[in-house]
């Protein structure tokens, strides 16, 4: 198809007549001066002036005799690309298709070509034409004689009128294709409006629920800060019960140490007379006494010792909760021997075996470890097997305290074990023996006052320890202590 910018000067006439087909070459594709002497002789020209043809392009004509051939060629020249602007056609076809015939079957191949119809019968006019090819603005009917002025005229209209229409169609073309890229644009942009909108609507039930969250995540705050302060509140009571307690306590061991003193002075004391004058009893007037008197006067004095180990017994145990001086550095193995050489009459006595192994260092309180160490001795010394000369084994071991659960490193424990070959301790009465005057025999068989496990057990506990046994009956016993290095 041509340019738009291109003006289409190509016409086609379809008439049988040779002549006519002559006069329209003269016309529309004439020679400069025969074109000039034409418009010069003409008596009606509806130009004020002369029509100059000088400089005029002449029309690009074909000529055909009947119909058929016009629609073959204006099909060939639309399938080229050059289609024809105007056709001439005359009414009275000879051969072949009629004129009205033609016009269908060429406007079925192009729609866009201008058609003239060409009749000399005046009674021919638009009553013939319209009832089979309607009300069209691109026919026309053109009556002979011709004017070629008119021919001219008319053929210039109306390939402008066929440019300006190809040019409005191209335009209405471009119109529609913008309208369909802005379309298109507008209904991408629409797309992404539908998908912002989309995930603004996701984002908002992100933001919903995530504002859900917050308020539950406020109401356990609530709930956690409510029942905080009522922990807190809860703890202030507790502080303060523990606070009264305190100074139940401090006036309880203030009162402990008032009987402490008692014990050991105003208690005492008369025990003390009691045992003088039963020796000046038995002195001055033991002669006077018979046996019974004499067994008597012994009872009586057994029971005053008794009585004066066991004020020393509960004054001992009352004083491990009392302030001590702080800790010290103790070295275990000299003061084993320290209670060993107290101990050494009863050992000589008894034909005792000591082994001290190897017993490392410790930090603590000197008069309650030397108490504990001494009464864990004094017992495996005494309860030894009749006829058995004891043997008694003195260890210690520094091992890691498994009781650990912080984040730094763990601590370390000295584990101390005293065993011997006594007589053992039945495995029932290991949750026993550690209680308060608690004895496993008479008084006859083994001397005592039953405190003195229980003064180990307040003493280890009171440094941070722990104390059990191991004991097979009449085979010994073995008493562990752990105690905090520091």
């Amino acid at each position: 198809m041509n340019s738009i910018c291109t003006l289409n000067r190509r016409i086609l006439v379809i008439h049988d007549s040779p002549n006519i087909l002559q006069n329209f070459q003269e016309i529309l594709c004439p020679e400069i001066s025969l074109i000039s002497n034409a418009w010069l002789e003409s008596s009606q020209d509806p130009f004020d002036g002369p029509f100059l043809h000088h400089g005029k392009e002449p029309f690009d004509l074909d000529c055909v005799k009947n119909g058929k051939s016009g629609r073959d060629l204006v099909t060939q020249a639309k399938a080229q690309g050059s289609p024809f602007a105007v056709v001439f056609l005359d009414v009275q076809l000879s051969k072949g298709l009629d004129a009205i015939e033609t016009v269908e079957r060429i406007w079925d191949e192009d729609s866009d070509v201008q058609v003239v119809l060409c009749t000399a019968y005046p009674d021919f006019g638009w009553s013939a034409i319209l009832p089979r090819l309607g009300h069209r603005d691109q026919l026309l009917i053109l009556r002979k004689p011709f004017d070629p002025i008119e021919v001219w005229q008319l053929s210039t209209a109306l390939t402008m009128k066929w440019h300006l229409a190809q040019q409005a169609r191209l335009r209405v073309q471009e119109l529609e294709q913008t309208v369909m890229t802005r379309t298109g644009l507008l209904e991408e942009s629409n797309r992404r409006l539908e998908q912002d909108v989309l995930r603004r609507q996701a984002v908002e039930v992100e933001l919903a629920q995530v504002v859900c969250d917050v308020q539950e995540r406020n109401l356990e705050l609530s709930a956690m800060r409510d029942r905080a302060l009522n922990e807190i509140h809860e703890r202030e009571r507790i502080e303060k019960i523990l606070r009264h307690q305190s100074e139940e306590l401090a006036r309880s061991n203030r009162d402990l140490e008032q009987f402490a003193s008692v014990a050991a002075h105003d208690l005492q004391e008369p025990l003390h007379s009691i045992q003088v004058f039963l020796d000046l009893l038995q002195a001055k007037y033991g002669s006077a006494l018979t046996s019974q008197g004499l067994g008597y006067v012994d009872r009586v004095k057994n029971a005053a010792n008794r009585m004066q180990q066991l004020i020393q017994s509960l004054l001992v145990y009352s004083r491990i909760d009392l302030p001590h001086t702080s800790g010290e550095p103790l070295v275990l193995r000299e003061m084993v021997d320290e209670i060993l050489s107290d101990l050494g009459a009863r050992i000589e006595e008894l034909q005792a075996v000591v082994q001290i192994g190897e017993i490392p260092t410790i930090y603590g309180n000197a008069f309650q470890v030397r108490q504990l160490l001494q009464n864990l001795l004094g017992n495996a010394l005494k309860f030894h097997r009749p006829g058995v000369p004891p043997v008694i084994r003195i260890t210690g071991t520094i091992i890691q305290d498994r009781r650990h659960t912080g984040s730094g490193q763990p601590g370390w424990l000295c584990q101390i074990e005293i065993r011997d070959q006594g007589i053992g301790i039945p495995s029932e009465q290991f949750g026993k023996i550690f209680g308060l005057f608690k004895r496993l025999h008479r008084k006859d068989e083994f001397d005592g006052t039953g405190m003195g496990l229980a003064v180990c057990q307040r003493i280890v506990e009171k440094c941070g320890g722990r104390i059990s046994v191991r004991s097979k009956l009449g085979e010994g016993s073995t008493f562990i202590v752990t105690l905090p290095i520091q």
